[in-house]
């Protein structure tokens, strides 16, 4: 699927792999969307994470479907699939080098959570990211996040929190995790209000996840 226009647009950039989408992707990407200077938000599927194991990752073509049935009604979020002809695994940082290639007039926001902006170092060429893009980074409460905070990073690889790309954002956020939602459909639990009825129906007529 082509991405709209993006001549002068400020578009923010959600990644993720979306095994399921549920509540808590829409309210961060909702609240970019709309309490930010962005003028629209992407959820960008990514078909292979580098950061994640793909033993358990549903197809792709399903879970674009799932994101497309969940932002359907919301004119300011649209799903894309930019990754899916890259090559693999996913690098973050060269899909930017593509989007950007191809969108020379947009200007591309990259919106990620508190414990991936301390594991952003750890990506592929980071600073390249940083330097040609604003990181709007929402807060995660975990129990592993004052371990990221503590860790000692080299100096040149890290990226202060106060870089002038780097944005903290106030957002909502709802402890959701794609992993629970997979466990839970697996034992044939009730998972309503956790994720669009339109994904939920989507899940259950495809028999995903089971």
């Amino acid at each position: 699927m082509k991405p709209p226009s993006t001549a002068h647009k400020k578009i923010g950039l959600y990644f993720g792999t979306f095994n399921p989408i549920h509540m808590g992707h829409l309210v961060i990407a909702n609240h970019m969307a709309t309490q930010t200077d962005l003028d629209e938000v992407w959820l960008v599927v990514t078909p292979r994470s580098p950061q994640k194991k793909s033993g358990d990752l549903m197809d792709q073509d399903h879970r674009l479907q799932m994101v497309h049935l969940a932002l359907a009604e919301n004119e300011k979020l649209s799903g894309s699939d930019v990754e899916f002809d890259l090559p693999l695994p996913n690098y973050t940082a060269a899909t930017m080098r593509y989007l950007r290639s191809i969108h020379p007039k947009g200007e591309f926001s990259i919106i990620i959570g508190e414990d991936n902006f301390h594991q952003l170092h750890t990506w592929k060429d980071h600073w390249e990211l940083v330097e040609h893009h604003r990181i709007l980074v929402y807060p995660r409460r975990s129990l592993e996040l004052e371990g990221m905070v503590s860790e000692v990073i080299d100096s040149e690889k890290k990226i202060p929190a106060d870089h002038p790309h780097v944005i903290w954002c106030d957002a909502p956020m709802i402890s959701i995790s794609s992993t629970y939602l997979r466990h839970v459909i697996q034992e044939h639990k009730d998972i309503r209000y956790l994720l669009p009825d339109t994904v939920l129906n989507y899940i259950s007529n495809n028999h995903l996840y089971e």
